[in-house]
């Protein structure tokens, strides 16, 4: 269960998507991904990233996608699954 301030951020967030997209569209995704986790976070997209950029450690890759999405709720819902896998940044 989210509380107030989570919820209120959720909101906030849902309302700026709705100002700046007209959906459905492409929306960019950005994650940082520890090496151990790649598999993971890839295996939640059906796109292969359209760039992805290993740290100068190579402990860590940043992934850049683009995803037919149809609403900002669509948008929400592709983050909550990738914050389930641990020590991911989303950007």
């Amino acid at each position: 269960m989210t509380d107030t301030s989570d919820q209120k951020s959720i909101d906030s967030f849902r309302s700026s998507l709705d100002a700046n997209y007209e959906w459905p569209c492409l929306f960019p995704f950005k994650f940082i991904v520890p090496k151990e986790h790649t598999e993971t976070v890839l295996a939640l997209f059906t796109v292969d990233p359209v760039r992805a950029k290993e740290s100068s450690s190579g402990r860590f890759t940043a992934y850049t996608m683009e995803v037919q999405v149809a609403s900002s709720d669509e948008v929400l819902a592709i983050y909550a699954r990738v914050t389930q896998v641990p020590n991911v940044i989303s950007l």
